[in-house]
């Protein structure tokens, strides 16, 4: 029978990471695996590709305080779930290598991640973490459908 030891799931806060997160805990719960709940954060701010219209092009900042906030609300998810054997890790980085570097650090068999930005045009422009994680993860990746979530 196959089984998951170590489960990731990342987090930025939003309401589409956090069905994410329930649906890793819930998983972690039925397999009795580790849940490591992970949100990368950005030390500075910036606009991507230095574009002249920074407002549209400007990548969404969390800040290592703000970060801890999110994986305590996504413990209290955990929790509800009865996920046991749960960690909770903010690190530095983009999402997407903060994920990948994550499963390679932890040997996760499963990497849990939401569906937000697969379906829009700047996730199909610059790339979006959902298709990211998937191309470069060496392990099982869970995209989970969170389109009825209205933050997308």
């Amino acid at each position: 029978m196959h089984s998951y030891n170590t489960i990731i799931v990342g987090t930025d806060g939003s309401a589409s990471s956090y069905l994410a997160v329930r649906s890793a805990a819930s998983l972690a719960r039925a397999y009795g695996a580790e849940l490591l709940v992970i949100c990368a954060y950005y030390n500075t701010t910036g606009s991507l590709l230095n574009s002249p219209t920074s407002e549209y092009s400007t990548l969404p900042v969390v800040s290592d305080s703000r970060a801890e906030e999110y994986l305590e609300k996504a413990g209290v998810i955990a929790a509800e779930e009865s996920a046991e054997n749960v960690r909770l890790i903010a690190k530095a980085g983009s999402p997407v290598n903060v994920l990948v570097e994550s499963v390679r650090d932890h040997s996760a068999d499963l990497l849990v991640v939401g569906n937000r930005g697969v379906n829009s045009l700047s996730g199909r422009v610059f790339g979006n973490i959902p298709t990211g994680v998937a191309r470069q993860s060496k392990c099982d990746v869970m995209i989970v459908d969170t389109s009825s979530e209205s933050d997308d």
